[in-house]
């Protein structure tokens, strides 16, 4: 992926390593899956060390520290709910219609899909996977992230356009993105190459685990 903001990435679905370029510095460095494991291991150690922590708390207090961090902090699995939404349009030529995905009070997505594109089995369950890998490291949060993807099965088509919404710790985000153009071809071996002249860095978490030890 191309953010257009001089940083590009390359997720390998077969390995589960992401590939961070950073065009500017003309430098790049990789995150293995080991290294996600590694570091979500640490999170769960800090994040069941602050729980142990909060139940010495005043009752009134956790609650207010469970709701600010919308449930996470407690641990408690979020209600995942899929369903058709009202209506749909035509982006890129191609007619989609609403779908919406809840996670209790804490995520709402909106997006429009079409049938007139369909994502391999194949390629939907690497995603999965790779996406579980990289959920882990929000602990807690993890154990929604299996649960939504099934979820996602029920939501036949390609994504168009989406909105996501997020609520945490009082704030809230909102994140919307939409295909303008849909092209159709063979991609080339390129598009998959560190560009010449890069020099590889230690990941930020790579030193992060470093600083562990």
């Amino acid at each position: 992926m191309a953010t257009g903001d001089g940083n590009d990435f390359i997720a390998d679905y077969a390995t589960g390593a992401l590939t961070m370029i950073d065009n500017k510095k003309k430098q790049y460095y990789v995150i293995t899956k080991q290294d996600m494991e590694a570091l979500s291991a640490q999170m769960q150690a800090q994040m069941k060390q602050m729980q142990a922590q909060m139940r010495n708390l005043p009752p009134g207090f956790q609650e207010k520290m469970a709701g600010a961090m919308g449930g996470v902090a407690g641990g408690a699995a979020q209600a995942i709910d899929v369903h058709r939404g009202t209506g749909g349009r035509t982006i890129a030529g191609y007619s989609c219609e609403n779908w919406v995905v809840t996670m209790g009070e804490m995520s709402k997505q909106e997006t429009c899909l079409t049938t007139q594109l369909q994502l391999p089995v194949a390629a939907f369950d690497a995603q999965k996977s790779f996406a579980s890998s990289m959920s882990a490291m929000a602990g807690p949060m993890a154990k929604s992230s299996g649960a939504l993807w099934d979820k996602f099965k029920e939501m036949k088509g390609f994504p168009l356009a989406s909105t996501d919404t997020l609520k945490f710790m009082g704030k809230t985000s909102t994140t919307t993105t939409e295909i303008t153009e849909i092209r159709k071809g063979a991609i080339p071996a390129s598009a998959f190459e560190i560009p010449a002249g890069y020099a590889k860095v230690d990941s930020p978490m790579a030193k992060a685990l470093k600083k562990q030890k």
